[in-house]
């Protein structure tokens, strides 16, 4: 995957990059010449990828319905998951975001066909440096967060490194918008072809599926997951047979 993976720029705006059957807006920028905390800086750098995304990919009446594209582009952070939300002059957006950093980059992603998520690894960590968020994410330790079949997959597969897969993982868990805590046996990765991936994603709560990629960029691999936006979520209610519709999602 890392041979044929598709190169990403760097400091620049790459508007078509393919995930599944979505063309989604990406921005990496690098971090050591700036002075923002990561919170922000990656929250900046959302509203630039959404704001391009939103100019490029709004029809016409969609335009009408959430203003001028001159109007300013915001992300909020949904809490407690920390989902970002695109807002244009205070209204939620037609545009769907996720975001990612290290210590030595930071990532945007934007769509607005489908629920997109991004993360990003380094590539040459050391093994005794911990990967962001939690330090026994090392490669050494990661087989425990993988599935039997994703260690499997791992052993067939020379060019699909662990964290690759624990990428792949994070942006899916980011694409399904589920805003529970991050269960990494939840998700299922499993290979496709060339750089690309599968995803799927099931509880007692919801079935999900998708697609993905991975993207190289720099000393950094790059997961893009992506799946289809549904109108309406359909939570079974255990208990008893009953179902209970909510509310369409932001």
């Amino acid at each position: 995957m890392v041979q044929a993976a598709r190169v990403l720029p760097v400091d620049q705006l790459c508007p078509d990059a393919c995930v599944g059957d979505w063309q989604c807006t990406v921005l990496l920028e690098s971090c050591h010449h700036l002075k923002q905390t990561p919170s922000i800086g990656v929250r900046r750098l959302a509203e630039k990828v959404a704001d391009a995304c939103l100019t490029q990919g709004l029809s016409p009446h969609q335009d009408q319905l959430h203003g001028d594209l001159g109007d300013t582009v915001r992300v909020a952070t949904l809490m407690p998951s920390g989902r970002p939300v695109v807002t244009v002059s205070g209204r939620v957006a037609p545009v769907y975001v996720s975001v990612s950093h290290t210590r030595r980059m930071r990532a945007a992603v934007a769509c607005v066909d489908a629920f997109v998520g991004i993360d990003l690894v380094e590539t040459c960590v050391s093994a005794t440096t911990p990967l962001k968020g939690n330090t026994c994410r090392r490669d050494q330790n990661l087989d425990a967060w993988f599935t039997k079949a994703e260690v499997e997959l791992l052993a067939d597969r020379t060019d699909l490194t662990p964290r690759m897969l624990w990428a792949a993982k994070e942006a899916a868990y980011k694409a399904a918008r589920i805003d529970t805590e991050f269960r990494p046996r939840m998700i299922h990765i499993s290979y496709s072809s060339g750089d690309r991936f599968q995803w799927s994603m099931c509880n007692r709560w919801l079935n999900m599926s998708g697609a993905g990629m991975f993207f190289l960029a720099g000393d950094h691999s790059v997961a893009i997951a992506a799946t289809r936006m549904p109108h309406r979520t359909i939570f079974a209610h255990h208990r008893d047979s009953q179902s209970m519709q909510v509310a369409e999602c932001f």
